[in-house]
């Protein structure tokens, strides 16, 4: 598993074929036992003021470039300015249900210790760009940007991710999505884009909180489904209402679980807890895991929180990740004791969902 984890949306946006994701205060939380404040990024060390890290991420970006502020981010974007004004509204909002819901689950989440960056690019071209100078910063770029195996590093012209987080700079960068070509005979109207635009904001919003409020440890490696699982239950259907794995404002990720539950195409508990990174991120198995991801993510902060807390806390604990199947199940039945039982319940969890 990579030490340097980087979560993208990958498979979202055709997963999203339903309108996406909404209100509450945070709850004041203490900081974890078990995951010590890390710095937010090499490149924008705390002892920064905010007008030095402003000025420092604009020379970076290049001409065009402007910084807004929130409560809790850093915009810097070169973008539609209504789309930063609802990515602006969408990231605090995913804030404070992010510690709403995982406060409510029993999570001992630390405030942030300074504003986080986002990075927001109104086409491919400037996006590429953007990728292009991270890749040289850090020596590679986020997974979902590389090419496959047997492709020159860049002989793709535009980025195969439109939105991501990287563990290397600790930022979100996300492109406009009105500004790729769809073919002629599958039009998508200007309003769903618009709300595919801001599904994506809380999704990559909630990967950034869970490495930077003690939820997951950085630079620690994870596995897809616990990783994507997290952010996926910060996804919505109703883009006006609460969103969270305690509400009902589910993913549209629920639905294709239905459809896979039906199918009798979902992996044993077993299988998705021990499954290689390299291996989830292929081709026929990278969507389903999303989607199971999703469920199981679901089901065990609804039904086993304390366990799960157990298992975050433990994996928080270690120098480097289980480095095979093995060590994956030791550390998932530490937590929630024999993967048999839990299947049970899984099964009977997804049965409901019917």
């Amino acid at each position: 598993m990579d030490r340097q984890l980087t979560l993208c949306l990958g498979g979202l946006l055709a997963i999203l074929m339903i309108a996406p994701m909404g209100c509450a205060q945070a709850p004041r939380v203490s900081n974890p036992p078990a995951a010590p404040a890390e710095p937010p990024s090499a490149a924008s060390p705390a002892a920064e003021t905010a007008d030095q890290r402003k000025a420092a991420l604009l020379k970076e970006c290049g001409e065009g470039f402007e910084v807004r502020e929130t409560d809790h981010w850093l915009i810097v974007h070169k973008a539609d300015p209504n789309w930063v004004d609802s990515a602006a509204k969408m990231l605090e909002r995913t804030h404070d249900l992010y510690f709403e819901q995982l406060g409510k689950a029993g999570f001992e989440l630390r405030p942030l210790g300074q504003k986080l960056v986002c990075v927001l690019i109104g086409n491919q071209e400037d996006f590429t760009q953007y990728l292009d100078a991270l890749r040289k910063a850090t020596g590679r770029p986020p997974p979902a940007e590389q090419p496959p195996a047997g492709q020159a590093p860049l002989a793709r012209q535009a980025p195969l991710g439109l939105g991501s987080y990287s563990g290397q700079t600790n930022r979100i960068q996300l492109c406009d999505i009105h500004s790729i070509p769809r073919p002629p005979d599958r039009p998508v109207s200007a309003a769903r884009l618009d709300l595919e635009n801001i599904a994506r904001i809380s999704h990559e919003a909630a990967h950034q909180l869970s490495f930077n409020t003690g939820l997951l440890k950085q630079k620690m490696g994870y596995p897809l489904w616990l990783g994507e699982g997290i952010a996926a239950n910060f996804e919505f259907t109703d883009a006006d209402k609460p969103f969270g794995p305690l509400t009902a404002n589910l993913s549209p990720r629920a639905t294709r679980l239905r459809q896979l539950f039906a199918e009798g195409k979902i992996e044993p508990v077993k299988s998705m807890v021990t499954l290689s990174p390299s291996a989830a991120r292929q081709p026929d198995n990278k969507g389903p895991t999303y989607v199971q991801g999703y469920g199981l993510f679901r089901f065990l902060i609804t039904e086993r929180p304390k366990q799960l807390k157990q298992y975050l806390s433990d994996l928080a604990t270690r120098s480097r990740p289980p480095a095979n199947a093995g060590q994956a199940l030791a550390a998932f039945e530490a937590a929630f004791g024999p993967v048999d039982d839990i299947e049970k319940d899984w099964q009977r969890f997804l049965r409901a969902t019917q």
